[in-house]
């Protein structure tokens, strides 16, 4: 299923209040979701400075989910492998509990740490291999204006209201967000 066609428009600013004071508009006049916007800078900003993103980002289901996976693989593979194997010394049984409670742990803790690493990389969007709106002059300090529009005239809109709001320049793409 092919993704469908969107525009976006990238405006760049030079001040931190001007770019602020853009975004409260424009989110209004084409009723932007969470995730349609962004604010791109080489500087350091706070979480939601400008653009507020009320994504729930659960990595914990990750953390879970993995957790569990490496605590039955280690059951099946410690416990399974004296099983499977069975070595009879003494009169031990084939399934020992300490060694295989001590690799459970191991596993479990070890998928645990691959599913944080994994949903952390998921969450921030890395890698990402689609092409980004992206300006030079972000990189020199400006700020830049991100925003997903449906159509060809919500974008020709939304690039006269950044211009009107003190954008210096505008960049105009598809499919490129």
């Amino acid at each position: 299923m092919a993704k469908q066609a969107h525009y976006t428009v990238l405006g760049l600013y030079g001040k931190l209040e001007v770019v602020a004071n853009a975004v409260d508009p424009i989110r209004e006049k084409f009723a932007v979701k969470d995730g349609d916007i962004q604010l791109l800078t080489s500087a350091a900003l706070p979480e939601n400075a400008i653009v507020e993103d009320h994504r729930p980002y659960p990595i914990v289901y990750f953390v879970w989910v993995l957790g569990i996976v490496g605590f039955f693989l280690a059951i099946i593979l410690a416990g399974g492998t004296g099983w499977i194997m069975n070595l009879n010394v003494g009169g031990k049984p084939p399934f020992s509990w300490a060694p295989t409670g001590i690799i459970t742990y191991e596993f479990t803790l070890l998928f645990s740490v691959i599913g944080t690493v994994v949903g952390l990389l998921y969450f921030t969007g890395l890698p990402d291999w689609t092409d980004r709106a992206y300006d030079r002059d972000i990189s020199d300090g400006a700020l830049g204006l991100l925003l997903k529009v449906a159509n060809v005239h919500d974008q020709e809109e939304a690039a006269k209201m950044m211009s009107q709001s003190g954008a210096y320049k505008i960049v105009k793409g598809e499919n490129n967000f």
